[in-house]
C-alpha cells in the first residue's frame, strides 16, 4: 500500500467532465527547504487520487526534473466520447413559405415575391433519408467508460402520391403536382396549370384540386377549384371559388361584375370593383368601392394601405393606414359580431333542439312498436309504419351532427371576433361608416392614428394621446 502523501506534494485536479488531470505544486515559502519529487512519485500521487487513464509520463518527466509552482499543469488526458448524430430527413423541396408581400424600398408591397406552393415532377426525388450514427465510447482519466446519447432513427415516411426505395432510404414522386407536408406526411397532389390567360378561348375551369394560372382571368370566365387558386394575372369580369387559399397576385379590376369566394386565406395585390367572401384573413395593398366581408383579419399593406368606399367587414380586426379619402367618399366599415350573425347563430340553434325533440319522439315511437309486438308475441320491425320511423330518425339524425358542425364553427367565429377592433395608422376621413359589433357610427371629421373599438358608451376613438367618445346608435 502506498504511504501518506506528503504535505508538500503537489495538488491533484480532476476536471468536471472527467476529462483532464492537473498538478499543482505548492510555492516555496523561502523557509523551509523545497521537496523535489521523482516521476514514479508523481505518479504514485495521481493514482492515490484515482487518476490510472491518458496519464501523459514525459510531462511526469519533465516536472520531476524542472517543477513549475503555482500553476495547473495537465498531466493526464481522457478520451472524450464521440454523440452520435440522429436520423434526419434531407428534404430536396421547399417546405415553409411566407405568403406576405416583401416590402420594397419605396413603401409599396411586391406581391410578385410571394411563394405559394412548391411543385414536383414525377420522378423528381423528394426526399432522402440520412439514417443514424450511434456515438462511440469515451475514457475518464479516472477510468470511468463515458457512454454517448442514444440516437434514434426515424419511422419511414408517410402519406400520398410517392414511393420509396426499398432500403426506404430515397423517397420519389409517382405523379407531378403540388407537394406539401401535412403533420409530418407528404401529400402530393395533382395540379391544373395554365399557362396563359382563362376566358372564352379556354371555357371555364372546375377541378378538385389546385389551380395554378400563369395569365389572367377575364371574359366571364369561372374558376372553381376545391384546393389552392394562384392566378398570376389580373382578374376582370370573373368568378373565382377555392376551397382553400387563394393568391391574385396581380390583383382585381371586377368591373361591379366579379364574385370571388375563398374557403381559406385571400392575399390580392388590390382589389377594385368586386364582391368578396373570405373564410379566414384577407392580406392586400388596397379595397376601392368593393363589397368585402371576411371571418378572419383583414391587413392592407404598404404605403397605399388605404379602404375607399364600398363595404368591408372582418369579424376579426382590420389594420389599414387610410379609410376614406379627402373627398369624403362614403365609406363602411365593420368589426366584430353583428346582430345578424348572432341571430343567425341562435335560429340554428333552435332548429337543432326543435329536430332532436323530434328525434326523441321518434326513439319512443320505435320503442312503444317493440313494446307492443312483445306483448302480443308479434314481430314489428318490418312493419311499414315502424320502418318510416326508423328513416326518419337516420335523417334527422344525419342532420343534427350536420347543423351542429355548423353551429360549433359559428361560435367559434363569434367568439374569434370579441374585442375586435379596426387600427388606423394614418388617416381615418370624414364620410366614414364606423360598425363595430352592434354599435355605429357616422364619422363627421377627419382623425389621425387611431384605434377604433367598442365602449359602454359607444364607439371609442383611442389616439395616441388622449381619447375622444363616439355617441352609441344602434342598428
Amino acid at each position: 500500500m502506498a504511504g501518506p502523501i506528503p504535505a508538500q506534494a503537489p495538488k491533484v485536479q480532476v476536471s468536471s467532465n472527467g476529462l483532464e488531470a492537473t498538478l499543482t505544486f505548492k510555492i516555496p515559502d523561502g523557509k523551509n527547504e523545497v521537496p523535489r519529487f521523482t516521476a514514479s512519485q508523481l505518479l504514485g500521487f495521481l493514482h492515490s487520487a484515482n487518476v490510472t487513464f491518458g496519464i501523459d509520463q514525459d510531462a511526469l518527466e519533465r516536472l520531476a526534473d524542472n517543477p513549475i509552482y503555482g500553476r495547473a499543469i495537465k498531466v493526464a488526458e481522457g478520451t472524450p466520447q464521440q454523440q452520435g448524430t440522429p436520423g434526419y430527413f434531407e428534404y430536396t423541396f421547399e417546405t415553409k413559405f411566407n405568403r406576405k408581400p416583401t416590402i420594397r424600398p419605396d413603401g409599396t408591397a411586391d406581391y410578385m415575391s410571394i411563394k405559394t406552393i412548391e411543385t414536383v415532377e414525377k420522378g423528381d426525388v423528394i426526399a432522402i433519408y440520412h439514417p443514424a450514427i450511434q456515438g462511440s465510447r469515451g475514457m475518464s482519466v479516472r477510468g470511468q467508460i463515458l457512454e454517448p446519447k442514444p440516437v434514434r432513427d426515424l419511422p419511414p415516411l408517410f402519406g400520398r402520391g410517392f414511393d420509396r426505395s426499398k432500403d426506404n432510404l430515397t423517397y420519389t414522386a409517382l405523379i407531378s403536382g403540388k407537394i406539401e407536408v401535412q403533420q409530418g406526411k407528404i401529400l402530393i397532389s395533382p395540379v391544373h396549370e395554365v399557362q396563359g390567360d382563362v376566358g372564352i378561348e379556354t371555357g371555364n375551369i372546375k377541378f378538385n384540386g389546385d389551380v395554378i394560372i400563369h395569365g389572367g382571368v377575364h371574359d366571364g370566365a369561372i374558376i372553381d377549384a376545391a384546393g389552392n387558386v394562384i392566378i398570376d394575372g389580373l382578374i376582370e369580369d370573373s368568378e373565382i371559388r377555392s376551397g382553400k387559399d387563394l393568391f391574385l397576385l396581380s390583383g382585381v379590376k371586377g368591373n361591379e361584375k366579379t364574385v370571388i369566394n375563398c374557403g381559406g386565406t385571400l392575399t390580392a395585390q388590390f382589389v377594385e370593383y368586386a364582391t368578396i367572401t373570405c373564410n379566414g384573413n384577407i392580406t392586400a395593398d388596397y379595397f376601392f368601392k368593393s363589397k368585402i366581408s371576411c371571418n378572419g383579419r383583414v391587413e392592407l399593406n404598404g404605403n397605399n394601405a388605404s379602404i375607399i368606399g364600398g363595404y368591408v367587414s372582418a369579424v376579426q380586426g382590420i389594420e389599414v393606414n387610410d379609410i376614406g379619402n379627402s373627398f369624403g367618399t362614403i365609406t363602411n366599415v365593420a368589426v366584430g359580431v353583428d346582430v345578424e350573425r348572432i341571430a343567425a347563430f341562435e335560429m340554428l340553434a333552435n332548429k337543432i333542439e326543435a329536430i332532436n325533440s323530434n328525434v326523441m319522439k321518434i326513439k319512443k315511437g320505435i320503442e312503444d312498436f317493440d313494446k307492443i309486438g312483445q306483448e302480443r308475441g308479434i314481430n314489428y320491425k318490418e312493419d311499414p309504419r315502424r320502418m318510416q320511423l326508423l328513416r326518419v330518425r337516420i335523417r334527422d339524425e344525419a342532420i343534427v351532427l350536420e347543423e351542429t358542425k355548423r353551429l360549433s364553427k359559428m361560435k367559434e367565429i363569434i367568439v374569434s371576433g370579441k374585442d375586435a377592433t379596426i387600427k388606423v395608422f394614418r388617416r381615418l376621413y370624414a364620410g366614414t361608416n364606423v360598425s363595430v359589433d352592434d354599435h355605429n357610427v357616422a364619422i363627421n371629421s377627419d382623425h389621425d392614428r387611431v384605434e377604433i373599438s367598442k365602449s359602454p358608451e359607444g364607439i371609442k376613438l383611442t389616439r395616441l394621446v388622449g381619447e375622444a367618445s363616439l355617441p352609441k346608435n344602434k342598428k
